[in-house]
């Protein structure tokens, strides 16, 4: 059964002759089951040389049904009412069936107002034709098209849910790849925006011993070595969730790598005093990874566009939340942008805002520059609970 549905789908994707394939089946069938019931007499309804005709018109015009369903109506109606005018009304079997088709289709495939109209038209005509023969089943007419005619408008209503069931679900796909990449975006910034910084300060520093000191030129050449080797393996681990199937996510060090942060930041050359009060196991993981990342990435600026300078990291938790506080005196450089402008700077405030907190970047009162963020240990629904 599996294998047909393909099969099935693409049938009813294809054409004839620029119509859908279905309805060109159904439309020569019906019409090769009404040729035959009119040659054989079986009803006798009047003259071939009328009935034919009308039998041929009535059931090609089903080619139109879905794509211009009004024409179809247009077709079949007319077709009928000369059949009632030069003989006898249609009253077969086949005649039947392409009527309620008729009905169906333009209540399925037409806006609701054009659906009313050529519903109630169409419908109006066979009770025109019941009474050219003194007919007596207007109530049977009234109540089997109604009825198919209502059938028609909850299949345009149901496919037009499924629509918007695929759009909206399609939507939300988009959204968590974009997501996704957002924050693969940002790891990978956050891994190469740290190790580079740390690379380009050691090269300095391993440049400036080679003229003067070749020997002490080895330590920071052996930083660089082992950065680089941090900063490959952080790569593919960021890389790896792209052939992950289960998307689960990069793996960040949490509030016990802070201080090997502030330890690397010491090597390059800045005076850095930490102080991190935390009680143990007590940081949901997803809120030590934010630190961790805002941690790296403000150091790395003051590494960037303050090299030398002073600084303070502070992470303090509290009750309900976590802050946390980077800043410098800006006395070894100039700082990067005040506005705060950059990727880096955006990314940690996206960090915090997805956690429910928030975070400032700006220059500091006395000189150098400040990030501050505040991050909820309990999110919105685990608050809500509570």
């Amino acid at each position: 059964m599996c294998c047909m549905r393909p099969v099935f789908a693409r049938f009813r994707r294809s054409t004839v002759w620029g119509f859908p394939t279905p309805d060109a089946v159904l439309a020569l069938a019906a019409c090769m089951i009404a040729v035959a019931s009119v040659l054989t007499g079986n009803p006798m309804e009047g003259s071939p040389a009328v009935t034919l005709p009308v039998a041929i018109v009535m059931t090609l015009a089903l080619l139109w049904r879905r794509r211009m369903p009004w024409f179809t109506v247009v077709l079949v109606a007319a077709a009928g009412l000369a059949q009632s005018l030069l003989a006898q009304s249609p009253g077969s079997l086949w005649s039947l069936a392409v009527f309620a088709i008729t009905v169906y289709s333009v209540a399925a495939w037409s806006s609701e107002a054009l659906a009313a109209v050529a519903g109630a038209g169409f419908v109006g005509i066979l009770l025109v034709e019941e009474r050219l023969h003194d007919g007596v089943d207007y109530v049977f007419i009234l109540l089997l098209f109604g009825a198919v005619w209502l059938l028609g408008r909850a299949s345009s209503y149901w496919r037009g849910r499924v629509t918007v069931a695929e759009q909206r679900q399609q939507q939300a796909a988009k959204l968590a790849a974009a997501e996704e990449r957002l924050r693969i975006a940002r790891d990978v910034h956050d891994v190469v925006a740290h190790s580079l910084g740390a690379i380009a300060v050691q090269a300095d520093a391993a440049e400036a011993a080679l003229q003067v000191a070749p020997a002490r030129a080895a330590e920071p050449v052996r930083a660089i070595r082992d950065t680089a080797r941090e900063a490959l393996a952080d790569i593919r681990r960021v890389l790896d969730v792209l052939h992950d199937e289960d998307h689960s996510p990069v793996r960040t060090p949490g509030l016990d790598g802070i201080a090997a942060l502030a330890e690397d930041a010491r090597v390059t050359g800045a005076r850095v005093a930490l102080d991190l009060q935390i009680a143990e196991g007590s940081v949901p993981v997803d809120v030590e990874a934010a630190c961790y990342r805002i941690v790296q990435e403000s150091l790395s600026n003051i590494r960037r566009h303050a090299p030398g300078a002073t600084a303070a990291v502070v992470v303090h938790q509290h009750a309900e939340e976590l802050t946390v506080s980077i800043t410098d005196d800006g006395r070894g450089g100039g700082i990067g942008p005040a506005s705060g402008a950059g990727y880096g700077i955006r990314g940690m405030r996206e960090r915090a805002e997805q956690l429910g907190g928030a975070l400032t970047a700006q220059p500091a009162p006395d000189g150098g520059f400040e990030v501050r963020a505040t991050l909820p240990l309990i999110g919105p629904s685990e608050s809500n609970r509570a």
